[in-house]
């Protein structure tokens, strides 16, 4: 990938639309980039990976974060970027979600994230690949190969990203290789190796418990030592298996033998069941015979009710032969009572009939005699509904000139209002011409006002650098009081530790004169001097010190001598850094008093108060000019807005002067139509509702009127044929009234006639033994039943008399007795047998139950020796103390290193290469990722922290590039055109940098473009273009400047 061309609009410190043409550099291949700190060097970078990928360079940077504040509000952020990628020229375009004040109105609205990808065309046009932000997304993914980390990777060297690579610990240097590799999936299976081996741990953990639960549920009671292993809570399953088996075995005997014994009992029991089923019917026979015995006689007893019984039932049999014809005189007396009260009602009826005859004839009459009545408003009807459509037509020009009227009233009302907003357009456009020569006069205001600010910016920069070097001073100076009092504290402790351990040698040689001349003896020799006499023996020290004690003052000397040398040094540093700092603060006195000469350092912080006054005035004054300034572009719209809206309204109003003389004219003509209409029609009759109304009232009152005619004729008509009616009912009910009385006279002869002839000599006799047909069917049930169940009884007696004559009663309560004592024998065998079957079920199902487990628990065993093996060397436990993941990351790293030497051998004229430490670290730290260097001149390895700064960032830069052709190849090959390097040539001598630039130039040199952010002047002599980004109060530039 190579840039062509960069846009970028309110973008970090760029203001307005900032346009960077890469392709000016022709066929040169190596720019730097200069500028101030802060001027937006970095953001450069930011704005190509932004562009692509809608990421910043740097972690810490994001989209929404990179909008410029010295950005108006009403410019966009956007960035777009013309790049070239395997033959194509692709052009992207991208803008983050922000806010934008609103057109009209105070306040701001949320613009979305936008995207767009094109790619030109052989004709060089551009061709729309991709519309929106998840589409662009996906299409530069599958262009690019690459993700936006390896992007930053291959393509940008940040400050000091990779000099952390270099000098971190493992651990460190691990999260750094696996963000820029993504071996998280390595990581992931170490994981996923822990976790296999965790669960297979707990599921045998979880089989033993099930296999230890399964031996303490055992019912163990025959085998006495399995019961002693039991009792002693042994899990030992190879010990209890082949015992829990002849446990079984046992129970299977002694369940055979219960199973034989029960069979017996329930013989014996089967067959004293047979004997008791006897004893009890022998004993319900008996007292069968007895309750027969009792019945016979209660039966006896009632011979004479059942005999009176009998006579009532001959008595009603022959009372119901006269029952019928008693019945038909009882049913002829009523009909002729019943006759008599219904003539006597008719009789009062049809007097009531003969009076309402006559009136309904009078009303009958009355409404006939109304005969013109409904004549006169049958004529009114006739000339309502001839009258009907000129009501209709009265209407309809009645509403049209109301509604001409209403629009006649809104056009006059509209043309008002047209003609006010005339005068207030016209009104706003003079105003708008006035605020134009305010905002002229201000632009030019705002240029003085900007000059003077950059000019104040420039002097508080060097009062605030002054108080800030003056203030280190302060505390550099109050350091070196310190480490002075520190330093002659050391030196005086120093002295001291010097003369104890000088006065603990002279005891412990005169201690050692003194025990060496208590043992001389008058003539012998001296061991000293040879001197057999000894005139002045030394006497014994009282405290001699020992060798332990003259080495602990050394030690402590040695000690005190270090730290009075880490005094010393830490003195002089201080020293210097004050030196440094007073020069440092006399040219920046310089600084400030070459612009004002009569200014002493005392002044300088009244100074400083002044124009930093000033400045917030000013700051005020340039804010209130710029929003006056920035009105020029809304002023522009404004004012075409107002032009345009009196267009508009004149040409409006013109329409409405034409619709106001058509609306006129109109309303004229329909008015004078309606006045002839209303001369013809009456007044109370102009509304459609009050000719309804009429209309409806005169239908309704001939409607009532032939209704009453109509109603009074069918009331005569009706009372009329009611009263025949009820006179013909009358004289029928007299006639057959008289016809059922001699009837009646007849049938009470026939019926004195019958009683006589059946016995009965008066009325009240017979009706005494008159009964109905259910009470004689009762009397006769009763007696037959009583017969019946004397025979029975008798017959039944006399049976069980002859059958029981030879038989003893049977004794009941000892058979009872036995034959419980029998069953409860057997409930107590059958319970034992349950116990014992169900105890042995359990048994085998836990000694299969047991052998499951053990059969699992081989398998999750032998599984467990593979992945816990695994997941132990994974984790890091093997030879090399190294972790899976790590292990792949060492790998990356070797082929960094091989890439790196290349060049580092290069940079340094073949002494130093580095390597990584592959030596098993102590204890349990993990090791594999440290970095040594390999010092030729020495023969020897060390560590990298052990170089120096040029040295450091000489190794950090070969690195680097050696990390970026490593990711290129594990992305798939991806030819990248273009690296950029942030900062860290300040630390090199002249050879060294021209090592480094060599090393760049041999990138170059195969077409890829590389690009330098740097202030080491050295640097940008030796390279012939440059990018300057030149940082001002309103915003950040950038210009290509060529040397040659």
């Amino acid at each position: 990938m190579k840039p062509l061309k960069l846009t970028m609009q309110a973008f970090g410190p760029y203001a307005g639309c900032e346009h960077i043409d890469f392709t000016k550099l022709g066929s040169r291949t190596m720019f730097v980039i200069s500028g101030k700190t802060g001027s937006g060097k970095t953001t450069i970078f930011d704005g190509i990976s932004y562009a692509i990928y809608g990421k910043a360079s740097g972690e810490d940077r994001n989209g929404p974060d990179l909008r410029s504040q010295f950005a108006k509000d009403e410019t966009v952020t956007e960035v777009s970027l013309e790049f070239t990628l395997r033959n194509k020229t692709y052009f992207i375009t991208r803008s983050p979600q922000q806010e934008k004040k609103k057109a009209r109105g105070d306040g701001f609205t949320t613009i979305g994230a936008k995207a767009e990808l094109y790619v030109y065309d052989t004709d060089g046009n551009r061709q729309l690949l991709a519309a929106n932000v998840r589409d662009v997304d996906e299409k530069v993914k599958e262009i690019m190969i690459i993700d936006s980390n390896q992007f930053r990777q291959i393509l940008m060297i940040p400050q000091g990203e990779f000099r952390k690579l270099l000098t971190s610990e493992s651990k460190d240097k691990e999260v750094i290789l696996q963000r820029l590799f993504h071996t998280q999936i390595y990581k992931r299976i170490e994981e996923k190796l822990k976790e296999d081996a965790v669960e297979l741990r707990k599921m045998v953990e979880k089989q033993v418990e099930h296999r230890n639960q399964a031996i303490q549920n055992i019912h163990v009671l025959y085998n006495e030592e399995l019961k002693g292993y039991q009792a002693a809570g042994s899990l030992n399953d190879h010990l209890i298996m082949p015992l829990l088996q002849t446990e079984i075995s046992k129970m299977s005997e002694e369940l055979e033998k219960l199973a034989d014994y029960l069979k017996i009992k329930q013989e014996e029991r089967n067959a004293l069941q047979q004997k008791l089923y006897e004893a009890e019917a022998i004993a319900k026979q008996l007292k069968a015979k007895d309750d027969l015995q009792s019945r016979k006689e209660e039966l006896e007893k009632e011979i004479e009710k059942y005999s009176h019984i009998e006579v009532q039932i001959n008595l009603a049999q022959k009372a119901a032969v006269l029952a019928q014809q008693e019945e038909l005189c009882h049913h002829l007396k009523k009909e002729v009572d019943a006759a008599n009260r219904e003539l006597s009602i008719l009789k009062e009826e049809i007097s009531h009939l003969t009076i309402q005859l006559k009136e309904q004839e009078e009303k009958w009459e009355a409404e006939k005699e109304r005969e013109l009545e409904r004549t006169a408003i049958g004529e009114q009807i006739s000339y309502l509904n001839n009258l009907k459509s000129d009501i209709q037509s009265f209407a309809s020009v009645q509403k049209e000139v109301q509604e001409l009227g209403r629009e006649l009233e809104n056009c006059s009302r509209e043309k008002s209002a047209l003609e006010e907003m005339e005068k207030r357009i016209d009104k706003n456009i003079l105003a708008l011409k006035e605020e134009k020569q305010e905002i002229d006069h201000n632009q030019l205001k705002l240029v003085e006002v900007s000059h003077k600010l950059e000019k104040l910016a420039g002097e508080i920069s060097l009062i605030i650098k002054f108080e800030d070097q003056k203030f280190r001073l302060e505390q550099a100076t109050s350091q070196f009081e310190k480490k002075k009092k520190f330093l002659a504290n050391a030196v005086a402790r120093l002295a001291d530790a010097k003369s104890m351990t000088l006065e603990l040698e002279q005891k412990w040689l005169h201690g050692q004169a003194s025990l060496l001349a208590n043992k001389l003896q008058d003539g012998e020799a001296c061991p000293v001097c040879g001197s057999e006499h000894h005139p002045k023996i030394v006497t014994t020290a009282a405290e001699i010190p020992n060798e332990k004690d003259i080495k602990m003052a050394k030690q402590q000397y040695d000690e005190i001598e270090k730290e009075k040398g880490s005094a010393e040094k830490a003195f002089y540093e201080v020293q210097s850094i004050i030196l440094s700092l007073k020069e440092t603060v006399n040219n920046s006195i310089e600084d400030i008093q070459r612009q004002q000469p009569d200014l002493s350092p005392a002044d300088f912080p009244v100074y400083k108060h002044t124009i930093m006054s000033k400045r917030q005035e000013l700051e005020a004054t340039h804010l209130l000019l710029t929003k006056s300034v920035e009105r020029l572009s809304i002023w522009a719209k404004e004012l075409q807005t107002f032009e345009q809206d009196k267009e508009k309204n004149d040409s409006e109003l013109q329409k409405k002067n034409e619709q106001l003389n058509e609306t006129t004219i109109l309303y004229t003509e329909k008015k004078t139509y309606l006045k002839r209409m209303m001369e013809s029609i009456p007044e109370d009759l102009r509304t459609i509702d009050a000719f309804e109304a009429r209309l409806m009232e005169s239908v309704k009152k001939q409607n009532e009127l032939m209704h009453r005619l109509e109603s009074a004729q069918r009331l005569y008509q009706d009372s009329r044929e009611k009263l025949l009616l009820v006179k013909t009912k009358y004289e029928t009910i007299e006639m057959n009234t008289k016809q059922t009385n001699e009837q009646l006279v007849k049938e009470r002869a026939a019926f004195v006639d019958r009683m006589k002839e059946q016995g009965f000599a008066a009325y009240g006799e017979y009706n005494g033994a008159k009964k109905s047909d259910q009470e004689i069917k009762l009397l006769e049930k009763a007696f037959i039943e009583y017969r019946e169940e004397v025979r029975s009884v008798n017959d039944r007696y006399n049976e069980l008399h002859e059958l029981l004559a030879k038989i003893e009663k049977p004794d009941m309560d000892k058979l009872n007795a036995a034959f419980t004592n029998i069953d409860v024998q057997i409930r107590s065998l059958q319970e034992a047998y349950t116990n014992l079957f169900m105890k042995k079920r359990d048994n085998e199902e836990l000694e299969s139950k047991i052998n499951q487990i053990n059969e699992k628990m081989k398998a999750l065993e032998e599984k467990y020796k593979v992945i816990g093996h695994l997941s132990e060397i994974a984790k890091g436990q093997n030879t090399y103390r190294i972790t899976f993941e790590r292990f792949v990351l060492a790998s990356f790293l070797d082929d960094i290193l091989n890439e790196a030497n290349g060049r580092l051998r290069k940079m340094t004229s073949g002494r130093y290469e580095l390597i990584r430490k592959t030596d098993r670290s102590k204890g349990n730290v993990q090791s594999g990722l440290e970095l040594l260097v390999f010092d030729q001149y020495t023969g020897q390895e060390r560590h990298v922290k052990t170089l120096s700064g040029g040295e450091s960032f000489k190794a950090a830069l070969a690195l680097a590039l050696g990390l970026a052709d490593v990711v290129q190849q594990y992305a798939g090959g991806v030819s990248l055109e273009t690296m950029f390097i942030d900062e860290g040539f300040g630390t090199l001598d002249p050879e060294s940098l021209d090592q480094a630039v060599e090393a760049l130039i041999d990138i170059q040199s195969s077409g890829r473009l590389v690009g330098i952010i740097s202030h080491v002047p050295e640097l940008k002599e030796r390279i012939d273009v440059r990018l300057e980004v030149v940082a001002a109060q309103t915003g950040s530039r950038t210009e290509f400047q060529f040397l040659t």
